[in-house]
């Protein structure tokens, strides 16, 4: 699957009706590979992000990433109706953004089916370039990338959900933990450390009770105190070890 299932994601009904884009373009001119892809899954997470750039990005010399992808529908916060810029030129329509770096469909380049060239806009470097001749030659180019963890700085809220999602080592899952521990949105924490309750390799689980204890204990006035309902979850748990890890944790929180 192009678009990954994300735990907390909606997938929200295909808009059909036509809708405004820009002042020149509307949901009628949408690529047909798009919204063949919306009709598997209406925007989300692409399994698939790294891309090659023929000139740098703020990713890198050679690529650049690409995250989330807009579906077409009413929620503002992730529809491509709901994106686009006053500052771009009309033939550009964004759908895609991580903060300073955009992709957009660029109608002023366009191939022999008319289908518009793909744009990598990175507003950091204030580089504009085409990066694929329309979306399905894009969607072929992608390839698997393993994100990691800055030594300075924070992952960006659409990097993180990306590399929840893509995880695939206990170790590096830590490592997110630790990344996103003092994060001030605890209400996406809990959302995330719940998904991890449920993984069926133990080390996982693991992990992820050790960075429910650190939230439980040391951000307790600002994690939801339904938080605690997650220990049931351990309480329950095929594993002894975490059983037990579990109880001893109620315990300790009963004497705080």
């Amino acid at each position: 699957m192009t678009v990954i299932n994300c735990p907390m994601g909606i997938n929200r009904p295909l808009l059909i009706d036509s809708a405004t884009l820009t002042n020149r373009l509307t949901t009628e001119d949408l690529p047909a590979a798009y919204l063949d892809l919306l009709a598997e899954k209406n925007g989300g997470y692409l399994q698939n992000m790294w891309l090659p750039t023929p000139e740098p990005t703020s990713d890198g010399l050679d690529y650049g990433l690409i995250h989330y992808i807009f579906g077409l529908h009413h929620d503002p916060e992730t529809s491509i109706l709901h994106q686009q810029r006053h500052d771009f030129p009309d033939y550009f329509v964004i759908f895609s953004a991580n903060e300073q770096q955009l992709f957009a469909f660029d109608y002023a380049n366009q191939d022999v089916q008319n289908q518009p060239a793909i744009r990598h806009l990175d507003i950091e470097t204030d580089n504009w370039q085409i990066v694929a001749p329309n979306f399905q030659r894009f969607l072929e180019m992608l390839q698997p990338y393993q994100l990691t963890i800055p030594l300075e700085g924070k992952l960006t809220r659409h990097e993180t959900n990306h590399a929840f999602l893509l995880v695939d080592d206990a170790d590096f899952l830590e490592e997110l933990w630790l990344h996103v521990e003092d994060w001030e949105d605890k209400e996406w924490l809990l959302g995330w450390l719940e998904h991890f309750t449920k993984h069926p390799k133990l080390a996982y689980r693991r992990v992820t009770l050790a960075a429910l204890e650190v939230q439980l204990l040391y951000f307790r006035l600002s994690f939801p105190s339904s938080g605690v309902d997650l220990l049931n979850r351990f309480l329950a748990d095929e594993d002894e070890g975490l059983r037990k890890q579990a109880e001893a944790l109620i315990t300790e929180l009963a004497e705080v």
